[in-house]
Order: C-alpha cells, then structure tokens, then sequence
C-alpha cells in the first residue's frame, strides 16, 4: 500500500502559512468585504449577481490539499476538503499541459462595454522588494500576454491588460442560446448556468467577438488562444470589440508556473518565493474598468497563519 507523503510546510518567521483565496464585487480587498471562496469545489460555484456582472466563478489549485494546514484551514473558514480538481485532468487530455491553477468565470454583463474599457488587473497598494532575475521574468510574461501594461518599480505596481488579450480561454455564446438558471430566486434575472460541475475545460470559441471577416481570411482567430491574444494586442482589433449584455462569456486563466498551493511561482527551473518579494502584500486580480471606476470582481490570494486543529 503506497505511503501517504508529509504535507508540504509553508513557513516564514517561525510561522506557519496557507493559502486563503477570497472573491468579492467591489474594489475593496477588506476581508469584510469578500467571500472565501472553497478551491477546487467546482460542484459549488460562487454565484454572481450584482448591478454589472451575473454569472459564477471558481478558482482551482493543484495540490492545495497537501498543504500543511489545509485541514484545520478548511474547518477554520467552515468549508469541507475538496481534493483537486478534474479540470487538471481534463486540461493535460485537451493538451494543455500540467497547469497548476486555473481561475474560471461565466457570465455575461449588465451594460455594453468596449473591448479597451474592460481590463485583467493586478495591482499592488505598496512597493514590491525586486529579485535580481525581474527583467528575465518580465520578458517571459510579456511574451505570453501580449500588450501587457507593466510597472514593477513605481510605488503602487501593476500588471494591467486587456481582458480580451489576458485571458487564456474566452468562448462567447448568445444568452438565448444558453442555459439559464431557472429556480424560483433566479429564472427572471437570466443568469448563465454553471457548465463546470464536473471539471469540464471552457473551450475557445471567439465566432462571436471577432468579425466574420476577419475569421474567414484567419479561421484559427476563433479557436487558437495564442493567435487572438496576438490579435487583441492591437488597439485597433480591442478597440472595435463591444461586450454585449445579450452574450455569455466564459473565461479561463491557468498556467504551469503560478503555484498558488505554495506562493510561490516557478520559473526557468526555480521556485521563487513570492512572500519574500511581495512585501507582505497578496496577490489581487480584478476585473475592471480601465479607470477603475466599475470593478466587476476582485479575487485575493493571501497567506494566513495555520491555527492548529486543537485550537480551531
């Protein structure tokens, strides 16, 4: 019978850590705010339902559950344990390789937007302490997201694109062509049904966002992810695109190098300890306006100190 391995210990100052990932529908990253949100519980989506975004959410992490900590965690915040998610599988069999996160959204919005309007932040409220290696990683990042907005080393520094060129999957239905909910609470506000329940991947279908004409002289624009990021990394193609209230949008957001289970990111063969050049801060992303005047959802992903099961 196979041995089961020790849990992974995150430590720092003597203090032992794990991850809590919250969400919320406004700026405000006050846990009062936000929702902690059960990673990997893709059976139990976040429901959305606010003045500009209705739709569901859910965040998956490879390996969280083998964190030390993770148990008492779980019953510190009153959530079950979830082990990780099918999507992980799912993902390696379409080919997408050993990612170890995925962020997932399914929605549609409440009023028009342009495509250069509505961006993928983050955005950190204090200075980062910079490694030596930070234009290496810059480059790597930039050469995925294309048209990435970048400033690592002003006071309050962000990563900013947009959301057509940030995201790793998007697919665009019509709303009328789309499951709703249809329970008594919800079946006049035409929210999009969870499509996840069981893992499943979003997959990439752009046939209603980019122009017809523009996908019959390069059909790969509406199914290959790299390809439309390429494309929407040009204010001419963002600028034209309007997010329309009768469509549903599903979005993904994974990659192999974030290991959020750890916070840490892997990268060229290193794991780079993301506390220590953080300054103490989380890791945000939020979905917004380019002015931030409308946020449409912010999730946090922040160590906490493990509180021992005894004392839980």
């Amino acid at each position: 019978m196979a041995v089961a391995s020790a849990p992974t210990i995150i430590e720092h100052d003597g203090i032992k850590y794990r991850v809590r990932v919250s969400v919320g529908t406004t700026a405000s990253t006050n846990p009062k705010d936000m929702h902690i949100l059960n990673v990997n519980d893709i059976s139990n989506p976040f429901l959305i339902d606010t003045d500009e975004f209705a739709g569901h959410v859910a965040f998956m992490i490879r390996g969280q559950d083998q964190i030390y900590g993770y148990e008492a965690g779980q019953k510190q915040d009153g959530l079950k344990p979830v082990p990780d998610s099918k999507w992980f599988e799912n993902a390696a069999a379409a080919g997408r390789g050993e990612n170890i996160n995925c962020l997932q959204i399914v929605g549609r919005f409440k009023r028009e937007w342009t495509g250069d309007q509505v961006v993928f932040a983050t955005v950190f409220e204090k200075p980062l302490k910079l490694p030596p290696f930070t234009p290496v990683a810059l480059r790597f990042i930039k050469a995925i997201y294309t048209g990435l907005q970048v400033d690592v080393c002003c006071p309050q520094p962000y990563f900013i694109g947009q959301l057509l060129n940030s995201t790793d999957t998007i697919r665009a239905t019509r709303a009328s062509e789309t499951p709703l909910l249809n329970d008594e609470k919800h079946k006049d506000k035409a929210i999009p049904e969870w499509p996840s329940y069981n893992g499943e991947i979003i997959v990439e279908d752009t046939s209603l966002v980019i122009p017809a004409e523009e996908v019959k002289k390069r059909p790969k624009l509406s199914t290959n992810a790299a390809t439309r990021r390429h494309h929407f990394s040009k204010t001419k193609h963002y600028s034209k695109h309007r997010y329309l209230t009768d469509h549903v949008y599903g979005f993904e957001l994974f990659n192999p190098f974030l290991d959020c289970a750890k916070f840490s990111v892997k990268l060229a063969g290193f794991n780079i300890d993301l506390f220590k050049y953080f300054n103490g801060q989380p890791l945000t992303y939020s979905i917004r306006t380019q002015d931030a005047s409308v946020t449409f959802l912010t999730f946090v992903i922040d160590l906490v100190p493990v509180e021992e099961l005894t004392s839980v």
